[in-house]
């Protein structure tokens, strides 16, 4: 048969690893992307309605509760009496009431609340302002006398309100902008980073197995080619 009309066969297709590896980069990219920090805008700000968990909830009391003691035992044998003793009542009240009515009205948050990375918000997912009042007031108040049931009321909500909550129609949801340490960020976060770390070493097992089948492919593509080559001298071998 003559070698003109022998059709040759093309080799195997394969994948191109420049392709590969740009897929690699673009999941990464966007492993990256998730994890930046969004942009605060500009003006007022409106929340997302994230509902904080109570454990995140719990944490930022306990800064704060921590904060108060701190406070408390530095500065009360400083003030001879004059606050934070049985007998200074009223500014006990009005220190203790401060510390958690003026930041949340202002920033929707206490330092506890900032460190965990949640803020008090409206309907409108907007800090609550003098909705705060009755809340810190009023609502946590009424909460605590219940035998602390409107507090664990929260566990069960489905919008994590406690009791405080529905008197002054707040909510607590995570903060996106949040500027808290980043140390304790990623002290709560040690399963998320294990997570990513068995995602990075699936990426790279995945990236050699790839390696290795492209290997092989062009390994098996140029022994066929070769073949093909030796079948075509002979053939034209034997027309002659």
């Amino acid at each position: 048969m003559p070698s003109g009309t022998k059709k040759r066969r093309n080799p195997r297709q394969r994948s191109s690893p420049s392709r590969y590896k740009a897929d690699l980069q673009s999941k990464t990219d966007k492993k990256e992307e998730s994890k930046k920090k969004p942009e605060k805008p500009d003006g007022p700000t409106i929340y997302p309605m994230v509902f904080a968990s109570p454990i995140t909830r719990l944490y930022a009391f306990t800064i704060d509760l921590g904060l108060l003691m701190m406070i408390i035992y530095t500065v009360a044998p400083q003030a001879g009496g004059a606050i934070f003793s049985n007998e200074s009542v009223a500014p006990n009240l009005v220190f203790l009431l401060g510390y958690f009515i003026i930041p949340t009205i202002i920033w929707g948050k206490t330092p506890g609340k900032w460190v965990a990375g949640i803020v008090v918000v409206d309907s409108d997912g907007r800090t609550p302002g003098p909705a705060a009042i009755p809340r810190e007031m009023i609502g946590k108040l009424v909460s605590f006398l219940a035998a602390g049931i409107g507090i664990f009321w929260l566990i069960f909500d489905p919008k994590r309100q406690g009791w405080h909550d529905k008197i002054a129609g707040t909510y607590v949801v995570y903060n996106p902008y949040s500027g808290g340490p980043q140390f304790m960020k990623d002290f709560f976060k040690i399963g998320a980073k294990k997570d990513d770390d068995k995602s990075k070493s699936d990426d790279e097992d995945e990236e050699e197995s790839e390696s290795e089948s492209e290997s092989d492919s062009e390994s098996e593509s140029k022994s066929e080619s070769e073949s093909e080559e030796e079948s075509e001298k002979l053939s034209e071998t034997e027309s002659k």
